[in-house]
């Protein structure tokens, strides 16, 4: 058999005419037999647009593996006047922190500065940069920074090479810098990047307000006189000139042959787990082989509709903490067969139906995630073609973060994912 849609539940209701139903005699079926499927891959990029963060740090997850993140930006001069007569003192980057974080803030980080060697624009016929993208970089050093973040503070601040500095700064005083194009053909941009033995945090800097600063002064005035002009973030072109690329090294790791989106790992494969992670692109797909098969099913005399429909899947304490912890919802979408988007999955009001996080008895360890269903099986059962489909989480900031799930699979022995149904009887 199929499914195992007869042996459901023991719990039968009838609600009187005028409650939630206008017929009379309405039996209400429980239902949490039937066939689930859930696996895990990995879409090749996702888009970083629609966020004002640069990212940047690195960190081991035990699951995920090595995780990274860079930020790629460009500046301008505010203006393009500077006293032929002044002096410049120093040149700093300072990045105000946007208050996201990930993993532990509580060790020591190290941040470096390099210039871009190419330009920031898109490729090709592209509108977006990728989490994949990257941008060539000269291999100099032009600031570096060891710190404790502190993102209760404004910002960052980071002293940049003198020399870097005074090159821009004498040709903005020459003149030989006198607008945006020029100024693009000897400054790029900036690569902004942890250690490569990091193990501590990913942290968010807002892009927009972020800026270089070049101090100066002018001879005969006191020291502590000192002016300055800023670099700002460039904002005016017609491409955006910030991104951040995401990265993560998964060798070694019940991931590590996750290789594209048409390469699934099923929960069975995954040790009876399944994943999500937001900024790589890996998400949890969930497949129901046998739904089609409930209109089959003789319940007695009478017509029968999903009335309520959610797969319950635990998120066990273990595989996360207050360091790697999951968001607190998700939407859904539905997928091909080749795991391509199709639609998102909207209730009949075309609202969002979204996924949740259910902490209620987190101390006893039960903590589920929650996706409401019922929009997408009744499609199902009605179109062959959406019974062929899947669907899939998409965090709310999948594209800004590298938050993640670790999520029991639907034959974890400590708790086993499944779809629970409530089927509603009624004559006509």
């Amino acid at each position: 058999m199929l499914f195992g849609v007869i042996s459901c539940t023991d719990e039968v209701d009838t609600f009187a005419s005028g409650d939630d139903f206008t017929q009379s005699n309405i039996k209400v079926i429980q239902i949490d037999t039937f066939a689930l499927n859930m696996s895990t891959f990995r879409y090749d990029s996702i888009t970083s647009f629609g966020n004002d963060r640069l990212m940047v740090g690195r960190y081991t997850d035990p699951f995920f593996g090595k995780v990274k993140a860079t930020g790629f930006i460009h500046y301008l001069p505010s203006e393009y006047y500077i006293d032929e007569t002044a002096v410049l003192d120093s040149v700093v980057l300072n990045l105000p922190y946007d208050g996201f974080y990930y993993n532990d803030t509580l060790k020591q980080k190290t941040i470096k500065i390099q210039e871009l060697t190419k330009e920031l624009k898109y490729e090709n016929d592209q509108s977006y940069y990728y989490n994949t993208s990257d941008i060539a970089t000269s291999n100099a050093v032009i600031g570096q920074k060891t710190f404790y973040p502190r993102i209760s503070k404004d910002s960052l601040t980071v002293t940049l090479n003198y020399n870097f500095g005074q090159n821009l700064f004498s040709k903005i005083q020459t003149n030989i810098i006198n607008d945006a194009d020029q100024y693009t053909d000897y400054f790029k941009g900036l690569r902004i990047s942890a250690d490569d033995t990091e193990d501590a945090s990913i942290i968010g800097f807002t892009a927009s307000t972020s800026y270089i600063r070049m101090y100066y002064h002018m001879p005969g005035t006191e020291a502590t006189e000192s002016e300055h002009i800023d670099l700002v973030y460039n904002s005016d072109a017609s491409t955006t000139k910030f991104f951040s690329k995401i990265e993560s090294d998964r060798n070694g790791t019940l991931l590590q042959n996750l290789n594209g989106q048409e390469t699934e790992g099923t929960s069975s494969s995954l040790n009876n787990l399944s994943f999500i992670q937001s900024g790589i692109g890996i998400t949890t797909k969930l497949t129901f082989p046998s739904i089609r098969e409930i209109s089959t099913v003789n319940f007695g005399n009478g017509n029968g509709d999903i009335f309520k429909a959610q797969v319950k899947m635990k998120l066990n304490k273990a595989n996360f903490s207050k360091n790697l912890y999951p968001s607190d919802s998700l939407y859904m979408y539905v997928v091909d067969q080749n795991n391509d988007l199709v639609i998102r999955l909207d209730d009949d009001a075309g609202n969002a139906v979204m996924a949740y996080v259910d902490r209620q008895d987190e101390e006893f360890n039960d903590v589920y995630l929650i996706a409401p269903v019922e929009a997408y099986l009744k499609r199902a059962i009605e179109s062959a073609d959406y019974a062929k489909y899947g669907l899939i989480f998409i965090p709310t900031y999948y594209n800004s973060t590298t938050e993640r799930f670790v999520i029991n699979g639907e034959n974890n022995s400590n708790y086993k994912s499944r779809l629970e149904l409530t089927y509603v009887i009624y004559d006509k």
